[in-house]
């Protein structure tokens, strides 16, 4: 899950937002809420991620860190 708390960092910098547009962005009333995301200090639920993919533009597996393979994929590798 750190991943996903470290990529929420990296894509808010690439977009070139503050943590205050981003949370505006998310619907929080502050920042503060989006540092302790980023630091990883708060648990996020799946509804959350689903909605910083759509806020980035990316697919949940890829804010994720989803290597692209599938659980089927690696039960054919056994």
């Amino acid at each position: 899950m750190l991943e996903t708390y470290e990529n929420i960092r990296r894509l808010r910098k690439l977009n070139k937002w503050t943590q205050e547009e981003l949370a505006t962005r998310m619907g929080y009333d502050d920042r503060s809420t989006i540092a302790k995301i980023e630091t990883g200090h708060v648990d996020l639920q799946q509804s959350k991620i689903l909605e910083f993919a759509k806020v980035f533009g990316v697919k949940p597996g890829e804010l994720m860190g989803d290597d692209g393979i599938t659980p089927t994929e690696m039960e054919q590798d056994d």
